[in-house]
Order: structure tokens, then sequence, then C-alpha cells
């Protein structure tokens, strides 16, 4: 699991910029690092502020783990945003009044009604209901443990999708006994390594990927499929195994 976590590091390395950030964090949160998703998220808005997607699960994020001063600054500055497009609200309560749902309907056009600088009286009025309801519903939610581990098809996948070739990637391959690709990785380092020692443990690694490829076939050829595919696929898998969880919970 560890091999994982730092392949899933070497990406980040390798690709800061790349929306890649938004399935990694949520894999890291399946598997407990709540915290590093928190970094990995907040480094990947830097490149893509405009990211509305990552900027609403960093909120939940930081509400897990009891950062609730930043979380709520982080929702009005989301909010702010939305506030700022009116149409959005008009259509928004169009579509729950057709959908005959009327609380949501009222909600969309209180905020639309305020993106437009007015008043509502039954604002106070709305926000003491609210909170009364709120106060009798409200109960703690089961707790979920996190993933332990991924699939080793899945961890193999994601090295065989990537454009990059690290040792951590070769280990793993190696490990799920991908030993043809993983010489091919060994061979493209040794190539432009400098350090004796770092070369001693690749000829090494080597040797022993070739001692277990013995006679077996060659792997098939590299899948074609982009790597933010593979991982937010993952990432779909995995949270609707929590949310299967849930369910039988209840």
């Amino acid at each position: 699991m560890n091999d994982t976590l730092h392949l899933f590091d070497e990406l980040l390395e390798h690709d800061s910029g790349s929306k890649i950030f938004f399935p990694l964090a949520r894999l890291y949160r399946k598997q407990g690092h709540t915290q590093r998703a928190i970094e990995i998220v907040q480094k990947g808005i830097e490149h893509h502020p405009d990211y509305l997607e990552a900027q609403l699960y960093l909120i939940e994020l930081l509400s897990e783990v009891g950062d609730t001063s930043a979380a709520e600054n982080k929702a009005f500055g989301v909010f702010s945003k939305l506030l700022s497009y009116e149409k959005f609200w008009v259509s928004l309560r169009a579509h729950y009044a057709k959908s005959q749902r009327s609380d949501l309907a009222l909600a969309s056009f209180l905020v639309e009604r305020n993106a437009r600088g007015e008043d509502v009286d039954l604002l106070k009025l709305l926000t003491y209901g609210i909170g009364h309801y709120t106060e009798l519903i409200s109960s703690d939610s089961p707790s979920v443990e996190p993933e332990q581990d991924l699939d080793a098809e899945e961890v193999a996948q994601i090295c065989l999708n990537s454009g990059i070739k690290t040792k951590t990637m070769a280990k793993l391959l190696v490990a799920q006994g991908e030993f043809a690709q993983a010489i091919k990785i060994y061979d493209g380092l040794l190539e432009g390594v400098v350090n004796e020692d770092e070369r001693n443990e690749l000829n090494l690694l080597r040797a022993n990927a070739h001692k277990e490829l013995g006679s077996m076939p060659d792997p098939e050829a590299e899948k074609n499929n982009k790597l933010f595919f593979v991982l937010n696929t993952l990432a779909d898998r995995l949270e609707q195994k929590t949310d299967l969880q849930s369910s039988n919970a209840d």
C-alpha cells in the first residue's frame, strides 16, 4: 500500500498542474489519508482556481477534519461566486418549481432576490424554521471504515496507463506479475542513471525481474486509456463501495 501511495506522489510531482490531482485526492481520502488529500486539492486549486467541483470537495475534506473555520471561508467564497450569477438561481428556481419541489424553489427564490440586492421579509422566518428543523432531525451518521487496499489489477492498470516511468512503478508491476513491463522501465532508468549505487540497485532489480519472467509470454501491449479516466473510474468504484456499506448499515 505504501508503494501505491508513493506512486501517486510521483505522478503529482511529474505534472503538478494536471487535473489528475482531483481523482488522486479522492483516492487518498478513501485510504484514510484525508490531510494528504487536502494538501493535494489545495495545490491543485492553485493551478485551477475555477475548478468548482474541487473547491466543493475541499470544503468536504476540511469539514471532515474539523477545520470548520477554513471550511466556512471556502464555502463563503464559492457561494459568493454563485451569487454573482443571477440567472443561475432563476433557472434553478424554475426547475424546482416544475419538479414540484416547493421547498427548494422557495430557497432558490430567496437567493435569487438576494443576488439582485433585494431584502426578503421571509428570510428571518426561514432561518428560524430551518434552524429548528435541523435540530430535530440531526443525528450522527454511521462511520465508514476507509478502503484498506486497492485491487491488484487496478494498481497495475494505473502503472500501465501512465506515461511516467519510475522505480516505484517497476516494483509495483513486478508485484502484479507484469515482469516484461517492469524490465522495460528498468532499462530506461539505467540509461540515465549516474549514481553507481543506484545503478547497482537497478541492475539487481532488473535481474530479479528477468528471473521471475522465465519462460512467461510477453504481456499485452500497454493500453491507451488516459490516466485521468482510469483514476476517476477507480475513485468512483471505491465511493460506490462506501455508499453501499452505508446503505447496508442503515
